[in-house]
């Protein structure tokens, strides 16, 4: 039973390959410069791609992924082999077209970049589980990031800027009005600060460390005395 499922699985992969690449006929142009046989080519790349797509897809239903995150990677897996392929089309073969007059650099470009795409799609699609495994850390990061914004959180004011002790994400943090100059930029992350832009802050570990950093950051800036705020978490 579970053979016959892979391959309808593989089969509906191909079908919807297939029309991605809008067809068997037009999908073989891509080897016309590369390939004697290049409908047999085609027809190849297409059940090989089905295949590796089909077995993240298993390994993905293994882990208990929803639908919604099965789709969400076999889409991404699709887009990657698309533009594996799109390279492959813009090399050539010189048995093929004929020697005279081969661009030969403009072909090793080609091919490099159709390497570069390939090794990218068989990188991802070769890691379904540790995508998986990123999805829900993004997703417990997203729901402890809300949850951080419901509290009040012990804090000082400065002109432009507000230094913020956010226990619930154990991080210090600084946040600007506007996007800091260069130069602010360099000195924040010189003091170990980074940019985290689901919560609009340069931010670091809320360790004493962290916290004399700060207080280090805006006296450079020019900032001695702000405003107390304690917030529900102080």
């Amino acid at each position: 039973m579970a053979i016959e499922q892979t391959t309808r699985s593989d089969s509906a992969l191909q079908d919807r390959l297939t029309a991605a690449v809008g067809g068997v006929d037009k999908f073989a142009s891509n080897w016309s410069w590369r390939s004697h046989s290049p409908e047999q080519r085609a027809e190849t790349a297409l059940m090989d791609g089905a295949a590796t797509i089909g077995e993240g897809i298993a390994a993905l239903t293994e882990k208990g992924a929803t639908a919604e995150q099965i789709d969400e990677w076999t889409a991404k897996a699709i887009n990657l082999w698309l533009a594996y392929q799109a390279a492959g089309a813009r090399t050539a073969n010189p048995m093929i077209t004929g020697p005279a007059n081969f661009p030969v650099a403009r072909n090793q470009k080609a091919m490099a970049a159709e390497t570069k795409r390939g090794d990218e799609f068989y990188l991802f699609a070769g890691r379904p589980v540790s995508w998986l495994a990123r999805r829900h850390r993004s997703a417990d990061r997203a729901a402890l990031s809300a949850e951080a914004a419901t509290v009040d959180h012990r804090s000082l004011e400065f002109p432009g800027v507000k230094l913020v002790q956010n226990t619930t994400l154990d991080r210090i943090q600084l946040l600007f009005d506007g996007k800091p100059d260069p130069d602010t930029i360099t000195l924040l992350k010189r003091s170990a600060f980074r940019w985290s832009p689901r919560e609009g802050a340069w931010q670091r570990q809320n360790t004493n460390n962290g916290v004399q950093a700060a207080y280090r950051v805006l006296r450079e800036l020019g900032h001695e005395k702000g405003k107390l705020n304690e917030g529900a978490g102080a």
